[in-house]
């Protein structure tokens, strides 16, 4: 069965290394990560991470930057134009309303122009330490598979998710970043989209996915 320590465990275990994940990192550098990490594969970010984030190391300067400065920094992400505006308007709303800094208020979070539930939420936790669950369309598949309920896509509408979310948190705040990350690596490394590693799965046995297919020779 899914109990508190597990996803602590395996990111100890496995967990992935990517250069905002270490201790230093501002708040302000984890919401940008956040909003390139939107539609892009974690990898592709962490090649120009640190160029992104040096040169651009608060709202300040983000907000005085060219659009074509930003577009071309980000291009090898995709989606510039899209990428710049965003960044740029998330930085102007930090600066006229708090002084540039990030809030670690999940409702000021919101507030800010193109920071969703998950990105706000995943700044609570990694930049800030709080206790809070993350769920994304990759935690929603792992549980509709576990627990063998076709979930609605949209993530708003599955309050269930969100109790099996908080439900698994652990009781000490200071693992819940270990936590978060130790799913969301799970789900990107064994609970694949296309073709999820069940012979390799320690919740197989306890996975109503896993169990379905666990003696079939060709997984999904």
């Amino acid at each position: 069965m899914l109990n508190k320590g597990f996803f602590v465990r395996w990111f100890k275990a496995h967990g992935r290394v990517f250069p905002w994940r270490k201790e230093d990192t501002s708040p302000f550098a984890f919401l940008i990560t956040e909003m390139l990490l939107r539609q892009t594969r974690a990898i592709v970010v962490a090649k120009l991470w640190e160029q992104v984030t040096g040169k651009y190391p608060e709202a300040k300067t983000v907000a005085e930057a060219s659009g074509e400065e930003l577009i071309n920094d980000l291009k090898v992400l995709g989606l510039g134009n899209q990428r710049a505006k965003a960044l740029r308007e998330a930085s102007r709303w930090l600066i006229q309303h708090h002084g540039g800094q990030v809030p670690s208020q999940l409702e000021e979070l919101l507030k800010i122009p193109h920071v969703g539930d998950y990105a706000a939420r995943a700044v609570m936790c990694f930049a800030f330490g709080q206790r809070v669950e993350i769920v994304d369309t990759n935690v929603l598949r792992l549980f509709s598979r576990y627990h063998g309920q076709v979930l609605i896509p949209d993530i708003r509408c599955n309050p269930k998710v969100w109790q099996w979310a908080r439900e698994l948190l652990p009781r000490e705040r200071k693992k819940a970043p270990q936590h978060n990350y130790g799913l969301l690596d799970f789900t990107a490394d064994v609970c694949k989209p296309g073709g999820p590693h069940c012979e390799i799965c320690p919740l197989v046995s306890s996975c109503t996915w896993g169990r379905k297919h666990l003696d079939k020779s060709e997984l999904p």
